[in-house]
């Protein structure tokens, strides 16, 4: 492929107005479609001049979301040569601001268009007169819905938010990826770098391989740079569900080194689904519902002025999970507080657990649990006021890290390091402090006074208001640090077998010291109370 076609068949972010977005999904069945036109509907409701292109070569249907049971004109009126060009094929929909070039599957020319005939769409687009230009790519990863996917300045995909979703999501994106190589390199270059890539990762290894140039380099890089490849979940049926966006988000950055965005996730509902049963436009006919809120509060992310934050920011040479420093690791900034900390470590854990989707197809067993030490160490390590004084000092004296970055709050330091004792000095002597038992009684029975019952928030506010962090939990019972965070938040699909967790509840009720018997009682009843609603029968 020469780089004039290249330019031609894969527009980018250099060409001004029209905003092109495209949007595919790995399978069909996920709501492309309904994304791309009720996007189109929201955008023209804001005042925003709109053309949807169907592009979904043999599974036309946008006209059908649009409540439009047949066009007069449409993509079968181009290829016959009823029309000349392009824009006499579009038509007015019934929203305002909104028009619609149209599929037509039913014509073999369409279902199968000719590549000249897909370039001069693809050419054609830019010179049109809308503010965004939407186009609906279709679905699998086919040389045409690729090529579609890859006309926009952002290409959106649409995935279900299941384990059954994650595989083909990266199947599409491994696809996507060699597609860019396509373009990026000539087709001769690509094909004699193509069997020496990494099959899982594509753009893995690339930096890496003695047979890559320097000038393939700097042409992926530029590639990538153009780009801005995102993606939405639909299908939301659970609160993990609604986290595997942004694990995805992370996972797909260090694995497949490419800096994909995740825009968010698109609500269902039973009025969304009337609508299109009954081939309504679900933003016209109901613009306050779950999904039509979700898919506004989408438009206005594409309206920001700030298009720079749906742009990656490019190829960056490959860092290594063992070669990141505990804060790269957790994605956390070296100012956080420890709460910012605790929040990013199950985040990050959790798609590394044997019972996560995510990582199945991507590492084997050993080396999931290798990552999840990583994580337990770069965890105990920032948690821990006195390891981590020590490790920021480290960074600094190698130069990752400058003084004034440092957490401004550490704890503390004990009296012994806080000078020389006040009689030494001249001082009047203090009236006699209590000792670390006394004051750590005395602040558990004001705590167990306001607690009725030792569920996980309980456990966590005895635990904090004895100024105990869970590293230190950690390393007396040796429970990793994960199950402790899962007890306290309550996050029982994550926790291991009953007998297990009896075991580790127990021995936290003994290092808070609490009765373990009556913390046993109360928080295994609410733990039963949740299997019975997970599996009524």
């Amino acid at each position: 492929m020469s780089p004039e076609t290249q330019e031609t068949l894969f527009r980018s972010g250099d060409a001004p107005a029209p905003e092109i977005l495209s949007f595919a999904g790995p399978t069909g069945g996920v709501g492309t479609t309904l994304l791309a036109a009720n996007l189109g509907i929201h955008l023209a409701k804001k005042g925003r001049s709109v053309l949807l292109v169907d592009l979904a070569l043999t599974e036309a249907g946008c006209h059908l979301a649009l409540g439009m049971l047949k066009t007069e004109r449409h993509l079968g009126s181009l290829v016959a040569k009823q029309v000349a060009e392009v824009r006499d094929a579009i038509q007015p929909t019934s929203v305002n601001n909104l028009s619609l070039l149209a599929g037509y599957p039913d014509l073999p020319e369409v279902a199968n268009l000719a590549y000249l005939v897909k370039q001069k769409i693809l050419a054609s687009l830019p010179s049109l007169p809308y503010d965004f230009i939407l186009i609906d790519a279709g679905c699998g990863t086919g040389a045409d819905t690729l090529d579609f996917f890859l006309a926009g300045r952002t290409s959106v995909a649409v995935m279900q938010a299941t384990p059954v979703g994650v595989e083909p999501f990266y199947r599409f994106l491994r696809a996507a990826l060699r597609r860019l190589l396509v373009e990026s390199l000539n087709r001769k270059r690509y094909q004699a770098l193509a069997p020496l890539l990494n099959a899982r990762s594509p753009l893995a290894g690339l930096w890496d391989l003695p047979e890559t140039r320097e000038e393939d380099l700097s042409a992926v890089e530029q590639a990538i740079r153009r780009h801005s490849i995102a993606f939405v979940q639909t299908g939301l049926s659970s609160e993990k569900d609604a986290r595997l966006g942004l694990q995805l988000e992370t996972l797909v950055r260090r694995y497949f080194l490419f800096p994909t965005r995740f825009l968010g996730a698109l609500d269902w509902d039973a009025q969304a689904a009337g609508a299109s049963r009954n081939l309504e436009p679900i933003g016209k006919a109901y613009p306050m519902c779950p999904y039509s809120l979700s898919v506004e509060k989408l438009a206005n992310l594409f309206l920001r002025e700030d298009r720079d934050a749906l742009t990656g920011e490019g190829h960056l040479a490959p860092s290594p999970l063992e070669e990141m420093d505990a804060y790269e690791l957790l994605e956390v900034p070296y100012s956080a507080s420890a709460k910012e900390i605790q929040a990013a470590y199950p985040r990050h854990l959790e798609p590394y657990l044997e019972t996560s989707p995510l990582t199945l197809s991507l590492y084997s067993k050993e080396e999931r649990e290798a990552v999840r030490d990583l994580f337990e160490e770069a965890y105990k390590t920032l948690i821990t006021t006195s390891l981590r004084q020590r490790y920021d000092e480290e960074l600094i004296a190698k130069g990752k890290m400058r003084p004034d970055q440092r957490v401004a709050e550490y704890r503390e330091a004990g009296p012994s390091s806080e000078g020389p004792h006040p009689q030494a000095v001249g001082l009047p002597a203090p009236e006699k402090v209590e000792d670390t038992a006394t004051r750590s009684a005395k602040i558990l029975e004001a705590v167990l006074a306001e607690i009725k019952t030792f569920d996980g928030a309980g456990i966590r506010a005895i635990r904090e208001a004895q100024g105990i962090s869970v590293a230190e939990i950690v390393a007396e019972t040796n429970i990793r640090s994960w199950y402790i965070d899962s007890i306290e938040a309550e996050r029982f699909e994550a926790l291991p077998g009953l007998i297990y967790l009896k075991g580790f509840v127990r021995q936290v009720a003994n290092y808070l010291h609490l009765d373990p018997e009556k913390v046993l009682k109360d928080y295994l009843g609410r733990y039963e109370a949740w299997r019975s609603r997970r599996e009524p029968g």
